[in-house]
């Protein structure tokens, strides 16, 4: 319950917690819908996956913003590549926001000559880009802990380097649930711009997972990679 309150306490804790929400709606209505079950149901989750996503985009509106002044801050960084990809991360999710402030107007009904498909298209080519640099920052990070690690001398232990790569990601919280949220929202802006294909469910399941290392990340902020 303490868990529950910290996060509705905070307006990102309330954002990943509707975002989780969100994609479990979206994976159980394309699941009941394979299945042809009541298409009442369907059309309920459906409903409350929309208001979820406008709710989420009310929540962050104005976020670009802030967004766009910690990059600045990342721009002192001593570490060139943390330096690199942190801040242009943040760029793009600025203009990923802004983009996304931009539907959501459209939604609400203050802008009716707003080219919907347009600027979600622009958002999810903001988004991938920022997922890209997130990834690049993450094996970055990884590289460096497996630098870190004595070398093997005995030959017969290379057969145990990728478990031993396994065993040191995942003593590092922050890495390896950073890397964990990165990799799952790469594929849905890669979905969104048809670059690949895949069904509603893969995206709730993805969505759900990525959500769910976020929400980690704010509970415990040892498993948070800073600066993010």
């Amino acid at each position: 319950m303490e868990v529950l309150i910290r996060l509705n306490s905070q307006t990102a804790g309330r954002d990943k917690s509707a975002r989780f929400i969100q994609y479990l709606c979206k994976a159980l209505w394309d699941t009941l819908e394979s299945n042809d079950v009541n298409s009442q149901l369907i059309d309920q989750l459906r409903t409350f996956e929309l208001s979820l996503s406008t709710f989420r985009k009310t929540l962050r509106f104005g976020k670009c913003v802030d967004v766009f002044y910690s990059s600045l801050a990342s721009l002192h960084h001593s570490d060139a590549v943390v330096r690199i990809t942190v801040t242009l991360s943040r760029l793009a999710s600025s203009m990923f926001l802004f983009c996304d402030h931009i539907v959501w107007f459209a939604r609400t009904g203050f802008v009716k000559s707003v080219n919907v498909e347009k600027w979600n298209r622009l958002s999810n080519k903001y988004w991938l880009f920022s997922m890209v640099m997130n990834l690049i920052r993450d094996f970055y990070e990884i590289k460096r802990l497996l630098q870190m690690q004595p070398p093997k001398k005995n030959p017969e232990n290379k057969v145990k380097l990728p478990l031993d790569t396994l065993r040191c990601i995942c003593d590092h919280k922050a890495v390896m649930w950073d890397t964990i949220k990165n990799v799952c929202d790469l594929f849905i802006p890669l979905n969104g711009l048809g670059i690949v294909r895949l069904n509603s469910r893969t995206i709730g399941l993805l969505g759900l997972i990525s959500s769910l290392a976020g929400l980690v990340a704010l509970i415990e902020p040892t498993a948070k990679l800073s600066p993010a």
